[in-house]
């Protein structure tokens, strides 16, 4: 049976953090960079957020989640486009990817 997104960047994360050695962990840490990259490119994350905003009754919490979305949305008209990312955003493309 195949595990949710979710469960399986956990089960990995134990699994990381179960190995003792670097021959061990480096597979893992392979298949977790993967399965994040995964996640962030599903859109689970930009529609889970527009749902929280959606009910936020918070107006700082509010704003802090549609700058959120509007990040997301910007990174991937940047991707789409071909236009060069951020320094920062690239980091952590490589970093997820």
């Amino acid at each position: 049976m195949a595990m949710n997104p979710r469960s399986r960047i956990e089960d990995l994360c134990a699994q990381a953090l179960a190995a003792t050695d670097t021959g061990q962990i480096e597979p893992i840490l392979s298949e977790l960079r993967a399965a994040l990259h995964e996640k962030v490119q599903s859109g689970e994350t930009w529609m889970a957020l527009c749902e929280r905003a959606a009910v936020e009754q918070d107006p700082k919490k509010l704003l802090e989640l549609v700058s959120e979305i509007n990040r997301l949305f910007d990174a991937r008209e940047r991707r789409l486009s071909g236009k060069p990312e951020n320094k920062l955003f690239g980091k952590i493309n490589e970093t997820l990817g």
